[in-house]
């Protein structure tokens, strides 16, 4: 079964920063595809044992830096990057939304955690997410309705209906409802393979 998993750099790391480190892990360079105006900057490499494909992205539209490993076997590409590189973890965004006071920042906070979730539902982070959307700036909370559309996480479905009737701001209600309409239907596309088969059974 392939993974997929985004690692998000706590500190400023340049596109020759991952440049020298693929030379020094001996990663084969597979494609670089420049900025576009909906698409972001990104390098792609091989491991070495072709168990891993990493990318390294500069997203301008999320404003996030960071790399997407994925494949049949990711754990020892993983590991190689995580003993180079310190990520964000749980913990350390907790922390990042606990020290952040300002608009500006905790948007910032918003769209490293929008990337980093894309691993099982986490209900700590999410958490985080449902605080930001009961933020006074509107604009804070379309920000936390966007990020949280990065995610695969189910759960958010409940809470986009939730704010797309109840937020006080016209721009928020009508957000939530466009990513609750994207969000429903990538639930039900997961869900109709299991349905087909059911029926095929009997």
């Amino acid at each position: 079964m392939s993974s997929k998993i985004r690692l998000v750099p706590r500190a400023v790391t340049s596109r020759a920063d991952i440049e020298q480190l693929a030379k020094q892990l001996g990663w084969t360079h597979h494609r670089t595809t420049q900025k576009g105006e909906r698409t972001p900057f990104e390098i792609t490499w091989l491991s070495p044992d072709r168990g891993a494909v990493i990318h390294w992205i500069e997203d301008h539209l999320v404003r996030v830096d960071y790399l997407l490993v994925q494949g049949p076997a990711v754990d020892p590409a993983i590991s190689s990057l995580k003993s180079r590189i310190d990520f964000h973890s749980s913990e350390s965004l907790q922390e990042v939304f606990d020290e952040t006071r300002d608009s500006s920042a905790l948007m910032d906070a918003l769209h490293a955690l929008g990337v980093y979730c894309s691993g099982p539902f986490d209900p700590h982070l999410f958490a985080l997410f449902r605080w930001s959307m009961n933020d006074p700036d509107p604009l804070v909370r379309r920000v936390a309705l966007l990020t949280a559309s990065l995610t695969d996480w189910l759960e958010f479905i409940p809470l986009m209906d939730y704010v797309r009737t109840h937020d006080p701001s016209e721009s928020v209600r009508a957000q939530a409802e466009t990513i609750l309409d994207v969000m429903s239907a990538r639930a039900e596309a997961v869900h109709e393979p299991d349905q087909s088969s059911h029926r095929e059974g009997g």
